[in-house]
């Protein structure tokens, strides 16, 4: 699933605001302005018109979030929210109702309405009938491949930090439901509480798994009194045998994102605590910086999310797809870090669409590799830098062509024929008369003198 375009009427203080997203050529899409200029108000309304989707698929009933009356621009008293979203080709065609079905028959389009009355109380209306329609393509497909994952939609707002390590809840089935990939309310904030509560869960899980395996291969050993080397094989074939595709996934990552992270491990003895190998360095989780903290839990909360969505596939980071939304994503990062955790992110998850939004204006100039949009008095404008770049080198190589080759050879190369003899010269001078040579030297004199005249003019 990808986000094709949002049309905004009426929302916060943008009367006519719509983006087109370019996936195909671009998964990154940054949106760069100033504070106060509506960032937040863009991505947040994103995050809460997508939300109907994991409603809907939960339930035909359940609503997703519904926009604020606050959010309606001021002295209206509408405002109306239009998503298109893609889906894969294999999951058919959506019945052709519309015009715009027809034209682009891999799409999806839902309205959701906002209306003050009378008394200035809002009532919402949405109109999700091709989302209907998607969601039962979405549980058919499943049903025939349950290979097939769903698609991720997750907004990480400005406000992300770490209040409580919590590791020692266990046992909760609801932690791996589908469901709780999805968050269907508003989110002022994210503490990342999921992720470690998931952590636990799947460490004694997958932890439990890899002993019994062993276990089952130590006591073939006591009973078949293999030799050593037959034991080694045997290990050796245990060994592919494990299973363990969640905390692969999670090292995996954290590995590209944050190379400095090497592992992350539970410690149970002495006491529980969450270990950390920084730096070649192993520390408790509370011992790193605040950022490195945040940027963990993030991509662990990333990890858990694809994980659950995709719980039969062995690669669910590489092979998951969705859609991630992050807001002030340069929050506690320079210039430098933040194209590094761009460009690490999208390594990480190739398959998943990002749309983020900053306030650093020179990624506008170096982030060529992005759809850059730059928000600028209530107007949304796209940065073409590859164009701008493009006509710069087209006229610095025209400059290069207008310079002729012949004027540097002449310069270099003088015709032979040019020099002067001057052994001749000298012969004709000594046939002169001694009249003639007076003559010649007051010509010469006259002629220097003419010369020195000109420059001094």
């Amino acid at each position: 699933m990808r986000l094709a375009a949002i049309h905004f009427r009426h929302t916060y203080h943008f009367a006519d605001l719509k983006i087109d997203f370019n996936y195909k050529n671009k998964p990154i899409s940054l949106i760069v302005g100033e504070q106060a200029s509506g960032k937040t108000a863009i991505i947040k309304n994103i995050y809460q018109a997508l939300t109907w989707f994991p409603a809907r698929l939960k339930d035909l009933r359940t609503p997703g979030v519904v926009m604020l009356d606050q959010d309606i621009m001021q002295d209206r008293v509408q405002s109306k929210i239009d998503v298109k979203i893609s889906f894969p080709i294999e999951f058919g065609q959506l019945a052709e109702s519309t015009a715009t079905a027809e034209q682009d028959p891999q799409s999806c389009h839902w309205q959701l309405y906002k209306t003050l009355n009378s008394s200035g109380v809002g009532l919402s209306k949405v109109d999700l009938v091709q989302l209907e329609q998607l969601v039962e393509r979405y549980n058919l497909v499943l049903k025939k491949d349950p290979v097939q994952g769903l698609p991720l939609i997750a907004y990480y707002p400005t406000e992300r930090f770490v209040n409580e390590v919590n590791i020692l809840n266990k046992n909760n089935p609801i932690i791996l439901q589908a469901h709780n990939a999805y968050e269907l309310v508003p989110i002022p904030y994210t503490t990342f509480a999921r992720f470690f509560e998931w952590f636990r869960e799947i460490s004694d899980i997958e932890n439990a798994q890899i002993a019994q395996l062993f276990q089952s291969v130590l006591a073939q050993k006591e009973s078949s009194n293999q030799s050593d080397e037959d034991f080694q094989s045997i290990l050796f074939q245990a060994r592919s045998q494990l299973h363990a595709p969640s905390l692969k996934a999670l090292k995996q990552s954290l590995s590209i994102v944050l190379p400095e992270v090497t592992d992350l491990y539970l410690e149970y003895q002495p006491k529980l605590q969450l270990m950390v190998t920084y730096k070649n360095q192993s520390l408790t989780y509370s011992q790193l910086s605040n950022t490195v903290k945040n940027w963990l839990a993030l991509v662990g909360d990333l990890v858990r999310r694809m994980c659950i969505l995709n719980p039969l596939s062995l690669y669910p980071c590489e092979e998951g797809e969705g859609i991630l939304l992050i807001d002030q994503i340069d929050v506690d990062l320079d210039q430098f870090g933040l194209q590094l955790i761009l460009d690490r992110l999208n390594q990480a998850f190739p398959r998943l669409q990002i749309i983020a939004t900053a306030s650093h204006e020179e990624l506008l100039e170096q982030a060529d590799e992005y759809q850059c949009f730059k928000l600028d008095n209530k107007k949304l404008y796209e940065i073409q830098n590859n164009k701008v770049w493009q006509e710069y080198q087209d006229i610095y190589a025209n400059l290069l062509k207008e310079v002729p080759k012949s004027a540097e050879q002449d310069l270099l190369e003088p015709e032979p024929n040019l020099p002067v003899n001057v052994q001749q010269l000298f012969e004709q001078f000594k046939h002169l008369s001694e009249e003639q040579k007076t003559e010649l030297k007051r010509l010469m004199q006259s002629g220097d003198d003419q010369t020195s005249h000109k420059f001094l003019l």
